[in-house]
């Protein structure tokens, strides 16, 4: 039984928006500035009507059942604007596999962040990700764990009692375009 930070970011300006991206944090002290700059690191690959905004005030929860135990605040942060002026396609974009060592019931603890819209120039002229931004994304992956090496966790909900939560220790960017479906007009 572990006390969790939700921590959110919420995604406007753009078609099939807005949308939110949920991350979960053993101690927000410096989860909410490190999550801005992480952000800021994608923002050549996305567009210029995008905004990203850090929540600077959310829940606390109980890892096992979910329950809520109450709340955290912190410094606001500044938006993170797009910066890309090239056209896009609102629903695709790329996906971050956060990787675990934690073995909750019956399998290892993932956890997946969409980047969702990318600007055009992210692609190639097969429609796949470039292997520039593959590995750009990683190593902002990469340099977001280091940053929250002992806070950044993947939360596993579970039925009735079981939930845990498993330190993120890596990171994967695979290529192929993650469509969100649930952020469409």
């Amino acid at each position: 039984m572990t006390e969790i930070s939700r921590v959110r970011s919420v995604w406007t300006g753009f078609p099939g928006g807005p949308g939110v991206t949920t991350m979960y944090f053993l101690d927000t002290a410096t989860a909410v500035a490190d999550l801005r700059t992480f952000w800021a690191l994608f923002s050549g690959a996305l567009p210029a009507d995008v905004h990203i905004q850090v929540e600077n005030a959310g829940d606390i929860i109980e890892d096992s059942t979910g329950a809520l135990t109450g709340a955290w605040s912190s410094e606001s942060v500044a938006v993170v604007n797009g910066a890309s002026t090239e056209a896009y396609s609102a629903p695709s974009g790329a996906c971050i596999n956060w990787l675990t060592e934690t073995i909750g019931p019956h399998r290892r603890i993932r956890g997946r962040t969409f980047i969702v819209p990318l600007a055009n120039e992210a692609y190639q002229n097969d429609g796949s990700l470039s292997p520039t931004v593959l590995a750009e994304f990683h190593d902002h992956a990469e340099s977001f764990i280091v940053s929250q090496s002992s806070s950044f966790v993947v939360w596993h909900r579970g039925t009735g009692s079981d939930g845990t939560n498993g330190l993120v220790t890596a990171a994967s960017v695979h290529d192929m375009v993650a469509v969100l479906r649930s952020r469409r007009d």
